[in-house]
C-alpha cells in the first residue's frame, strides 16, 4: 500500500486505533485465563471488577505491604524482601515475586529513585561550578562542569538529527493479513478521506525491509 507522506500519520493514528482494540481483547481473553497479576491490578482500578479468591486478597495485601515498606519506610529492597518473608512466613522466592509485582502495579521505585539521584547530583556539580568560577578557579570549574556534562546524553544518537527523516518520502507499508481484511472492510463502502477522519497524529518508526514477507499493494 502506498501513502502520500502528509497522510502518514493520519492513517498511522487509525491503524494505532484498530491495533489498541485488538490488544486490549487479547488483553481480555489473558485476563479471562486467570491471571492472578492481572485480576489483583485489575481490583486496584475498580475493585467490583473481579472477584479475588483469598489467597490473591492475601497477594494483594502483600503487595501493597512491599510498596508501603519502599516508599514510606525507605527499605532496601533485600531489607524488603525479608521483612516479608518474616512478617508473612512466606520463602524467599514468593517474597521476590510479590516484591516484582509489587513494582510493576505501583511503579518501580529503583528507576524513580536513579532519577532522582541524578538530578541531586546535577545540581550539586552545577553549584561547584559556579562558585568555582566566582572563585577564580578555572581548573576547578571546568573540572565540575565537565562532571556535570557526564550525566547528559548530549552525544547520544537519538539526539542527532537525521535529515533524511525531515524530508518528503512516498512510504511501502507492509501489514499482517488481519489489518488488510479490516481495512478492505471499511473501505468496502467506498473511499475512506483520511484527511476528514476524526483522528490525531501518533509516533511511528520505521520497519527494517523483510523480503520474506508478502507485500499488499494498492
Amino acid at each position: 500500500m502506498f501513502l502520500p507522506h502528509q497522510n502518514v500519520g493520519l492513517f498511522l493514528s487509525f491503524f494505532s486505533r484498530i491495533c489498541t482494540a485488538i490488544f486490549a481483547l487479547m488483553e481480555l481473553v489473558k485476563f479471562k485465563k486467570d491471571s492472578s497479576f492481572l485480576r489483583i491490578k485489575a481490583s486496584y482500578l475498580d475493585e467490583s471488577s473481579v472477584q479475588l479468591t483469598a489467597k490473591e486478597e492475601e497477594k494483594k495485601q502483600r503487595l501493597a505491604h512491599a510498596w508501603a515498606l519502599r516508599l514510606n519506610n525507605k527499605y532496601s529492597t533485600h531489607q524488603t524482601i525479608q521483612i516479608l518473608m518474616r512478617e508473612h512466613s512466606i520463602s524467599r522466592a514468593t517474597a521476590y515475586r510479590d516484591y516484582n509485582w509489587s513494582m510493576q502495579i505501583f511503579g518501580d521505585l529503583d528507576a524513580t529513585s536513579l532519577a532522582a539521584e541524578r538530578q541531586v547530583l546535577k545540581e550539586a556539580f552545577w553549584n561547584e561550578y559556579q562558585l568555582a568560577r566566582k572563585a577564580g578557579n578555572g581548573d576547578l570549574a571546568v573540572k565540575a562542569l565537565k562532571e556535570y556534562r557526564s550525566l547528559f546524553n548530549f552525544d547520544a544518537e537519538e539526539n542527532q538529527v537525521d535529515p533524511n527523516k525531515i524530508q518528503a518520502h512516498e512510504y511501502h507499508m507492509k501489514m499482517p493479513r488481519w489489518v488488510y481484511k479490516k481495512l478492505d472492510e471499511l473501505f468496502s463502502d467506498g473511499v475512506v478521506d483520511f484527511n476528514n477522519m476524526d483522528v490525531e497524529d501518533v509516533d511511528f518508526r520505521e520497519a527494517a525491509n523483510d523480503n520474506n514477507e508478502e507485500q499488499h499493494e494498492e
